[in-house]
């Protein structure tokens, strides 16, 4: 009667998964993973070498991806997009079914398997996509699985793991987790028996051996080595790109980072609590996955796949030592996994969820063509915009896919390689001219909402006129390639009045039934595109677009959507130039968020030249220098601010500079 009674929580966690895992095609490398799945396919074998861009064709290019390339392909051939969004769908329902497996062979209740397949999959969200990674999460699952099977119950499946690493070694680069996780319970198997398991250790050395069956030999095998770069923090990709970032120094926080965080609390109290009869293989599996998931945001669904089965028991274990009043609490816990998850659905449905969570992902099948630049595409293609291009990286992929051209760049770093995206950052700060003459594009294409510095620039080159605009991608070509085409009115685009700048309790309640209303997203966007594209000055109707957009900035930055205010404070900035507190919260932006001291320094700067009497900018521009160590600049500013009236200084200066 217990368990039955589990079933119907049970089945909405299931609900919610196959609801949260049916998602429209929002991920920027889709685009040449089916090119390269194509490519494989009419070639009968792998690249070596880039065959998608004419920046750096002469690269060489290790596709371990392949098999997951070719798999993606099939599919999009036999069932299109729709296909493709409900393949991995069926990947997310596979996942949720081996950790429930794995729960049930330690006889953990369904009650704490409801809470962790939830709690596991909120968490694990924003990796749910048509990636090689998917392949990973089952994979490291089906290992565990096999080897807990074998470690607890003495039940013999060992010779699966060589099958997995056979397939894993040609979908992923992170296959050697594998071997890392088998090696573990190896040696947790030694000291605990005292002697080393002779079938766990030959089914390890074949598992090894295996690994070199790929295209790419001992290069293929090695290929893994060459990613850990990305980690370090002077690393230009883990400086600019979310998914390589520390946990702790993302600027904001949404629902799955705080229950993140609650299970990393957990699990480090559990394990504590509980230390005595976990075995060897689990507080170092839990150590060696919780170190990966706090230095990078992309490594988190690894620790929860790792984490969720041992938290589980240890839940359990502690259940049976409790006795005061458990059935009050488990009926609180039954009703709260009927709840959540009736709460959650129809937020997912109407997409609320992931707008709330400031997350690009959609409800439904084939492609996201709020994010993908679909449309723009085929601009391209029927106005024959052929030669070479400029492109943002998050669109190369797709491009790359739909253009008979090559693309300046995508989101295969590893074939990019720094120097390239290096010199795209740069044209972020005024280098956009130099990175055309370099390459003499003739035409660029580029989401303007991400780089909207591109936008700032263009509208004071010559030469250069707008063809194309939607909701989230401009086309630019210049005067010599494709005269005909007409240039697009700005004047009969949205007004700058169009700009959301709040969010009401009603519109939250909507959430629950009414659908999001993204064309006009896409209308807002248009406006802010329009507005960064007109020349700055004091007018009346330019110094109310940008209050405008300094509010809407103010909002996104307590919403935690930290690069959106950011192009708005600068869109705010682009239209009045003389907007000091734009300046000055730009500043407070930079250097809380970002930690960009120096260019928090500018900002602050600029906002003192135009009003040199302004506190709160004396009181940032010293907090920057405070960070920076320059405790001499820091308390020079902050008595500034003191003698402007700003009451902090004053508590800033009888902590850090001796009450002077």
């Amino acid at each position: 009667m217990r368990v039955r009674k589990w079933i119907i929580p049970l089945v909405l966690v299931s609900v919610l998964i196959f609801i949260l895992s049916l998602r429209q095609l929002s991920d920027p490398d889709l685009g040449f993973h089916l090119k390269y799945g194509q490519w494989i396919t009419n070639h009968h074998h792998v690249p070596f070498t880039d065959q998608s861009t004419y920046t750096v064709s002469h690269h060489a290019y290790i596709d371990l991806h392949w098999m997951f390339q070719v798999i993606l392909y099939m599919v999009y051939t036999v069932a299109g997009y729709p296909g493709i969004s409900l393949f991995i769908c069926l990947l997310g329902l596979l996942l949720s079914l081996l950790l429930l497996i794995r729960n049930r062979i330690f006889f953990i209740s369904a009650s704490i398997t409801c809470i962790a397949l939830l709690a596991g999959f909120l968490i694990i969200d924003p990796r749910i996509s048509p990636r090689p990674e998917m392949f990973t999460f089952l994979f490291i699952t089906g290992v565990l699985l096999i080897l807990d099977l074998y470690a607890e119950h003495r039940k013999n499946y060992l010779y699966l793991i060589p099958v997995i690493m056979l397939l894993w070694c040609n979908m992923h680069a992170l296959f050697v987790l594998g071997l890392i996780i088998t090696a573990v319970y190896f040696i947790s198997i030694w000291i605990h028996e005292r002697k080393p398991d002779k079938s766990l250790l030959i089914w390890l050395i074949i598992s090894f051996l295996i690994c070199f069956i790929n295209p790419y030999g001992i290069h293929g095998f090695a290929f893994p080595l060459e990613l850990l770069t990305r980690f370090d923090p002077q690393n230009v990709y883990n400086q600019h790109i979310q998914e390589f970032m520390p946990f702790f120094s993302q600027s904001g926080f949404v629902i799955r980072d705080y229950l993140f965080l609650i299970l990393l609390g957990l699990t480090i109290l559990l394990t504590a609590y509980t230390c005595r009869v976990r075995k060897i293989h689990e507080i170092t599996l839990l150590t060696l996955f919780a170190f990966l998931a706090v230095g990078s945001v992309r490594n988190i669904p690894l620790f929860v796949l790792v984490a969720i089965p041992i938290v589980s028991r240890e839940i359990s274990e502690m259940n049976k030592r409790i006795t005061f009043r458990r059935k009050e609490f488990s009926f609180i816990i039954f009703v709260l996994m009927i709840l959540l998850p009736i709460t959650l659905i129809p937020r997912l449905l109407t997409n609320a969820f992931y707008i709330s969570n400031n997350s690009f992902n959609r409800t439904g099948l084939g492609i996201n063509q709020a994010h993908q630049p679909v449309e723009a595409g085929k601009f391209m293609v029927e106005n024959h915009l052929e030669g070479p291009i400029l492109n943002s990286i998050g669109f190369g992929g797709w491009l790359s896919w739909v253009l008979p051209q090559p693309v300046f760049i995508d989101g295969r770093l590893e074939v990019m390689q720094e120097s390239l995206y290096r010199e795209v950052t740069e044209s972020w700060n005024g280098g956009l001219p130099s990175l055309i003459d370099k390459y003499k594009p003739r035409v660029i294409i580029y989401n303007y909402l991400k780089y909207y510095p591109w936008t700032l620039q263009l509208k004071e080159m010559n030469g250069w006129r707008l063809i194309y605009l939607d909701g989230n991608a401009v086309i630019f070509t210049s005067d010599t390639c494709r005269s005909r085409i007409p240039t697009v009115d700005l004047s009969r685009q949205p007004s700058g009045e169009m700009v959301n700048t709040g969010r009401s309790f009603s519109h939250w309640i909507k959430g629950f039934y009414q659908q999001t209303d993204y064309f006009s997203l896409d209308v807002q966007h248009e406006a802010m595109f329009k507005l960064q594209m007109k020349s700055s000055g004091p007018g009346k109707q330019n110094v109310r677009d940008a209050i405008a957009f300094f509010n809407a900035a103010n909002l996104k930055y307590t919403q935690g959507d930290i690069r959106g205010a950011l192009a708005y404070y600068d869109t705010a900035v682009s239209l009045y130039p003389g907007y000091a507190k734009a300046y000055n919260n730009r500043g407070i932006l930079r250097a809380s968020a970002l930690k960009d001291f120096y260019g928090a320094i500018s900002d602050f700067d600029r906002a003192l030249e135009i009003d040199p009497a302004y506190g709160d900018a004396y009181l940032g521009r010293g907090t920057a220098y405070f960070f920076l160590k320059d405790m001499k600049a820091a308390c020079r500013d902050w008595n500034d601010a003191r003698s402007c009236g700003n009451v902090q200084a004053s508590r800033l200066i009888g902590l850090h500079c001796n009450g002077k």
